[in-house]
């Protein structure tokens, strides 16, 4: 059930007429009220999630229960040795029984083959990967971890707790939530008149707009040329690289605006996922703002865990460099997100290096320049930089990348397809002018007043214009796989 499909728009309206209409009609205020609309809005949740494959909810119900009971031991003993133990066995079932089996185990076993030259010494088995795993695995596990080292209570609901793991608009591809940032809104009672409509449609438009219009139409222009690199020339295959970096920008970001568009007007707000990343002037910058939940996730989680900045200088930079490498292994099994993983930590260590150089020997130096041409420069490199990393991420295998990097830089001469031009190009100019808008808006706090019947009587033009420029093919959501 994809967010620009009808069944999703039909599904929707009718948990909306539920949450607002019909709900309240019924049930007046209080704790007992919200504990039905909970249970309600959980089992929406789980026939969203089942709608993919029915033997989905039973590994998100095994995940669930798993930390709801775990949490509950571990708060209500002050031993410590115990606590520690029972977030380990928290750790364990999630990281290795949960999601390493189901991601990762297939993974494993052929590279263990590889290693002894073809014989089969685990069995591989047919899996199939449920949509979502890494983003619910990741949400219940920081929940266990904030109890025990006490930053939250412990939920006594279960639905409650349900909710949090498997609330639909967030479930299958982000933002990553904790529970820090969601359970204490299940305690408060909302009205209707209070849901910002005109920020949630907004939100849900444009993301739907990303998705649909910009990188649906942008897929078979990447599709194609990484299919057959070699019947492209270096600037085809190049601008097909850029074209991926603002494919997949389209299509994550589009989706994390749908779910914040969508948890909004059910009375509920999720978590920033993206913030302009693709006008960023550094590498830091760009990842720090790009998928924003995940990288405060590895941030809380593992880098802070592991000392953060607080440790020796080398250690430090082992830190960041760990960091990005689980972020690469989080997004797949394949030695390609390995290698990608290590890049980014290669990459943000010597940018690290860099900057401590500077600020040693030039202390006076202001990190960012006023100078416009230094500044498109500075952002023009780290897409550039970025663009390059994004070839491994997308390349079926190791073999494939180094086909695409090839033939990339061999710099052999051969035409542009007139319509890849003409549809990236146009799609670049639109994405980046958005970008360049997003900035005024949210950083420098620029506002521009369009009157509400204005603006709500263009939805309807704007829904056909969309229909229009639509993609006939049915593209999936990219981070659906993760």
């Amino acid at each position: 059930m994809l967010f620009n499909s009808l069944e999703y728009f039909l599904f929707f309206g009718f948990v909306f007429f539920y949450r607002w209409y019909i709900h309240p009609f019924f049930f007046a205020e209080g704790q007992k009220s919200r504990d039905i609309l909970h249970f309600f809005l959980l089992i929406a949740s789980y026939l969203f999630y089942m709608s993919w494959d029915y033997r989905f909810g039973g590994l998100i119900f095994l995940s669930t229960i798993i930390d709801y009971y775990l949490a509950i031991k571990i708060s209500s003993t002050e031993n410590e040795k115990k606590r520690l133990w029972l977030l380990r066995l928290s750790l364990f079932l999630n990281l290795v029984a949960i999601l390493g089996f189901f991601k990762y185990y297939n993974f494993f076993a052929e590279t263990v083959q590889y290693f002894f030259s073809g014989k089969e010494i685990l069995p591989k088995l047919n899996i199939i990967l449920p949509v979502g795993i890494s983003f619910f695995t990741f949400q219940s596990m920081s929940y266990t971890i904030d109890v025990y080292r006490r930053q939250i209570d412990c939920e006594k609901s279960f639905v409650r707790f349900a909710l949090f793991v498997s609330f639909f608009p967030q479930l299958v591809a982000g933002p990553i939530v904790t529970a820090k940032t969601f359970i204490h809104q299940l305690y408060k009672d909302v009205q209707l008149e209070e849901i910002p409509f005109k920020l949630a449609i907004r939100f849900f438009f444009l993301g739907y707009f990303k998705k649909v219009i910009l990188s649906d139409n942008i897929s078979p222009i990447v599709d194609l040329v990484y299919d057959n690199p070699a019947n492209f020339g270096s600037a085809s295959i190049f601008f097909a690289a850029v074209l991926f970096l603002a494919q997949i920008y389209c299509d994550f970001s589009g989706y994390s605006d749908m779910a914040y568009g969508s948890a909004l007007l059910l009375g509920y707000e999720l978590p920033e996922n993206f913030r302009m990343s693709l006008i960023r002037q550094s590498f830091s910058d760009f990842w720090r703002y790009w998928h924003m939940t995940l990288s405060g996730w590895l941030r809380d989680y593992v880098y802070f865990s592991l000392g953060g900045s607080k440790t020796g200088y080398i250690r430090h930079k082992f830190n960041l460099f760990f960091t990005m490498l689980l972020a690469g292994i989080w997004h797949g099994a394949n030695w390609t997100y390995v290698v990608w993983g290590i890049c980014l930590g290669c990459i943000l260590i010597i940018e690290t290096l860099y900057k401590d150089l500077i600020k040693k020997y030039f202390p006076n130096k202001e990190e960012t320049s006023s100078n416009i041409f230094i500044t498109l420069a500075s952002i023009f490199l780290t897409n550039m930089l970025v663009t390059l990393t994004t070839v491994i991420f997308r390349s079926k295998s190791l073999s494939h990348a180094y086909s695409i990097f090839y033939n990339m830089f061999s710099f052999t001469d051969k035409e542009f397809i007139p319509w890849t031009l003409k549809v990236g190009l146009t799609s670049l100019i639109i994405l980046y002018l958005g970008q360049w808008i997003g900035y005024q808006i949210f950083e420098k706090n620029k506002t521009f007043r369009v009157p509400i019947a204005l603006e709500f009587s263009l939805y309807i033009p704007l829904v056909l214009v969309i229909s229009y420029l639509t993609n006939d093919n049915n593209v999936p959501f990219i981070y659906f796989q993760f």
